[in-house]
């Protein structure tokens, strides 16, 4: 069987909707598929999603949600228990027992004996009557009475029923990593700029380490060596350093600068951040507005200073569609990536983008894969890429596209203003 027909027959037989690795696994422990390749999950997803990407009434297949597919004649719907699988049965009375082949018993006039009591029989008659009722009846008891009637044969134990076979359980999506410098986990330039905020007079690097639980020498030089970093850090993006270096220790450097200072340089901040979203904006609108030829020049900067070495091009897509094989240097050189360069519009990428080209990796002789769309990316489309234990897949939409090429300085060039700073540790130091 081909992939396609190998996962018709695993979903009629499932009678469910199920996860495409499931049903390659199964597919291929049922012997179902005629050439299986060397990556048979990502083939099936490929060949599952191009099926459903022919619409309506086209494809025997439907997409429940990212990486999950059910037949299209359960109306998108996986049939549950009842239709094409089995349903649980509801627990039932306890069963009636078959009774053991009786006489039927006249009754007779009581006998007594010469005392004119009643006899054994009648006595041990009574007694059965008051342990669960007497055995003669004219009608049969009703069902919920047959256990009290029936005290010498119990009902037989019955087996719990099997639970109905649910959908594989979806593997957990993936969560945003917490922003840099998050009220969730600070960093330690944050937990030194809090301790230093409460006290009213410089810190030694002791104190510091002390009160961040670091103990040693090793402590003491991790503290040191952040302060470093980050004043250096904020230095080249143009701000004001956090911390100022005195003989007796750091302080927090806003407190030596006047207030007037401290707000027109948050005006600067603001106007600044501004001018950048308008042109991350303006940039975005030009991309859209580039044909392929020019769109892929753009694309070859931002790869060449992202970090890649060199590109192959890939013969797929289609005309509005770039697909290169790129040397990826970041990772020693020894692996490559696919990418796909689009150019959307502003139409958002949906998930069939993603699982055609995961199956498609090997055109490529790739292990991983990259979307760059001068579009936006759609729901689905990040729910899908973030799979687990498939071949992951980045995306890049049009608004992070020119958020990168600015960073990196493509499409941009930067008017630099000059503005007299202080230098709060030269200061600092030369006062004592």
């Amino acid at each position: 069987m081909t992939f396609t027909e190998a996962a018709l027959a695993v979903l009629e037989r499932e009678g469910r909707s199920m996860q495409v690795k499931e049903i390659a696994e199964k597919a291929l422990a049922w012997n179902l598929l005629s050439h299986v390749g060397k990556t048979p999950v990502q083939t099936m997803s490929a060949q599952i999603s191009a099926a459903v990407a022919k619409g309506p009434g086209k494809s025997p297949f439907v997409r429940v949600k990212p990486g999950v597919f059910a037949l299209t004649v359960w109306a998108g719907k996986a049939p549950g228990p009842g239709r094409h699988a089995p349903a649980p049965k509801e627990h039932p009375q306890p069963a009636r027992q078959p009774q053991p082949a009786r006489q039927p018993q006249v009754a007779a006039a009581p006998e007594a004996n010469g005392n004119g009591e009643p006899s054994g029989k009648k006595r041990r008659r009574r007694r059965r009557k008051k342990r669960g009722g007497d055995e003669i009846s004219q009608s049969p008891p009703a069902p919920a009475q047959q256990e009290a009637v029936q005290p010498e044969a119990k009902p037989a134990r019955q087996a719990p029923p099997k639970p109905a076979p649910q959908p594989s359980p979806q593997p957990a999506q993936r969560s945003a990593p917490p922003p840099r410098n998050g009220a969730e986990e600070p960093d330690l330039a944050d937990r030194v700029e809090a301790f230093l905020r409460g006290q009213s007079r410089p810190a030694s690097i002791e104190a510091i380490a002390e009160k961040l639980g670091f103990k040693g020498r090793a402590g003491r030089m991790l503290v040191e060596a952040t302060i470093v970093a980050d004043r250096m850090e904020q230095e080249q993006r143009g701000e004001r350093p956090r911390f100022t270096q005195h003989r007796g220790g750091f302080s927090l450097a806003e407190r030596e600068v006047s207030g007037e200072i401290i707000a027109l340089e948050q005006q600067i901040s603001e106007a600044s951040a501004r001018l950048r979203k308008l042109a991350e904006q303006r940039l975005v609108r030009r991309m859209r507005s580039l044909d392929l030829k020019s769109l892929a020049k753009l694309v070859a900067l931002y790869l060449k200073r992202f970090g890649f070495g060199e590109a192959a091009p890939v013969e797929r897509g289609g005309d509005d569609e770039l697909h290169l094989s790129v040397q990826d240097r970041r990772r020693g050189g020894r692996f490559r990536t696919a990418i796909v360069v689009r150019r959307d519009g502003g139409r958002p990428l949906g998930a069939g983008a993603v699982t055609e080209l995961r199956g498609a990796l090997h055109h490529y002789l790739s292990t991983r894969g990259m979307i760059i769309t001068t579009g936006q990316l759609s729901e689905e489309a990040r729910v899908e890429a973030d799979v687990q234990n498939l071949a992951p897949i980045a995306l890049v939409d049009g608004e992070s596209l020119a958020r990168e090429l600015i960073r990196l300085g493509v499409g941009v060039r930067e008017r630099r203003v000059r503005l007299p700073v202080l230098d709060e540790a030269l200061l600092a130091e030369l006062g004592g």
